[in-house]
C-alpha cells in the first residue's frame, strides 16, 4: 500500500496540519516517519525515584482546545504593515429629529379611459378676433350727411350766388338702420358653418339684436329665405329702404360643379336688382381669395375677403 502514497500527498496533508504534533501524526499515518511527539506537545516532567525526570504526556482530551478556524488576518497595506481603522474610535452622532413620511392628502386620480367620441377642435375664426368689430362696422355702417358743416360745399354755393336752403354737412357712418344678414347654407358653404354662426353673434353684439334681421337660404335667396328650417322658408323680400344687406356666401364658387342648387350668375344678377330697386345697398363676404373671383362678380356687387388679411381699411376700400 505504500507505493500508492506519494510525496505530494504528504505535502498537501502537512499544509492542512496546524501544529507540529499534528504534522508528526500525519507523517506517521502516511508511513514516512515514526511518531515523534514534539517537546511543545509533551506534558510536564516529574521526578522519578532515582532522581531522573521523565516527561509525562498530557492526555489529548485535557489539552487546550484548538480553534476550529484561524482568525481573519488584519488588513495590511501594500508594504505589509497593518492598517488601523480610525473610524472605529469616532463617536456616533445622535439624530436631532426624525420626521415621519406623510402620505398625500388626496389620492391622485387616474386619467380617463379613452373613448371613441371625438372632441371638437378649438375654433379659429376667419377674421382676427381683435379686428372683427372694426371690419363689421366698416361693412354695415351707412354714411349719412349728419357730421360737421361742409365748408367747401358751402363756400362753393355762396360763390356761385345760389341760395343756401340747408347747411351742407359731412357724411358720417351710422348703424341705426340695422342690417339684413343672409346666410348661405348651401353645399359650398358647409365647411364655414361654424364661422357663419360665430360671425352672427358678433354682428348682434356690434349692431344690436333688435336691429339684425337674419335669413337662411341655399344656392340663391330667391329660392326661399327664412329665419328657420328649410321647409319654413318663403320667397325672398328685400328689407325696408336704407337698410344694408350683408351676404355670407361664396356666390356659387364652392361645392360640386354639378350641384343643381348651386347659384348661377343669372340668379345673383336678379337678386342684386331686387335689393337695389328697394333702395338698399348690398355687400358680400366671401371666404375665397380675390384671385378666384370672376370679373362679373366684382362688377356686380362689392366683395370683401373673409380671411385674416382683411382689416377695416381694406374693407372700406372695396365699398362704394
Amino acid at each position: 500500500m505504500r507505493s500508492q502514497i506519494w510525496v505530494g500527498d504528504a505535502v498537501r496533508a502537512l499544509k492542512v496540519a496546524r501544529t507540529p504534533g499534528e504534522q508528526a501524526h500525519v507523517l506517521e499515518m502516511l508511513g514516512f516517519a515514526p511518531a515523534v511527539v514534539p517537546a511543545t506537545d509533551r506534558g510536564t516532567p516529574f521526578a522519578a525515584p532515582d532522581g531522573s525526570r521523565t516527561p509525562v504526556e498530557t492526555p489529548r482530551q485535557e489539552r487546550d482546545p484548538e480553534p476550529d478556524h484561524e482568525p481573519p488576518p488584519s488588513p495590511a497595506d501594500d508594504d505589509g504593515t497593518e492598517t488601523v481603522d480610525v473610524t472605529e474610535e469616532l463617536p456616533l452622532l445622535r439624530p436631532t429629529r426624525v420626521e415621519p413620511v406623510q402620505a398625500p392628502r388626496e389620492p391622485v386620480e387616474p386619467l380617463a379611459r379613452p373613448t371613441s367620441e371625438r372632441a371638437p377642435l378649438p375654433h379659429q375664426p376667419l377674421f382676427v378676433p381683435a379686428w372683427t368689430s372694426a371690419v363689421l362696422r366698416a361693412m354695415i355702417s351707412r354714411r349719412v350727411p349728419e357730421g360737421a358743416v361742409d365748408l367747401s360745399s358751402l363756400v362753393d354755393t355762396l360763390a356761385h350766388g345760389r341760395p343756401v336752403g340747408r347747411l351742407p354737412r359731412l357724411p358720417v357712418p351710422t348703424m341705426r338702420y340695422g342690417v339684413q344678414v343672409l346666410v348661405d347654407r348651401g353645399t359650398g358653404m358647409q365647411p364655414f358653418r361654424r364661422d357663419q354662426n360665430h360671425l352672427l353673434e358678433r354682428i348682434r353684439a356690434v349692431v344690436g339684436p333688435s336691429l339684425v334681421e337674419v335669413g337662411y337660404f341655399s344656392g340663391a335667396p330667391q329660392r326661399g329665405t327664412g329665419p328657420g328650417a328649410r321647409w319654413t322658408r318663403t320667397a325672398y323680400a328685400p328689407p325696408e329702404s336704407g337698410r344694408p344687406v350683408l351676404l355670407l356666401s361664396d356666390l356659387g364658387l364652392g361645392g360640386p360643379p354639378d350641384d343643381p342648387q348651386r347659384g348661377a350668375r343669372e340668379d345673383w344678377e336678379h337678386f342684386v336688382g331686387l335689393v337695389t330697386r328697394a333702395g338698399c345697398g348690398v355687400v358680400a363676404l366671401s371666404p375665397y381669395p380675390p384671385r378666384r373671383w370672376p370679373r362679373w362678380m366684382t362688377s356686380l356687387l362689392p366683395l370683401v375677403s373673409w380671411d385674416r388679411t382683411t382689416t377695416a381699411a381694406r374693407a372700406a376700400v372695396r365699398l362704394p
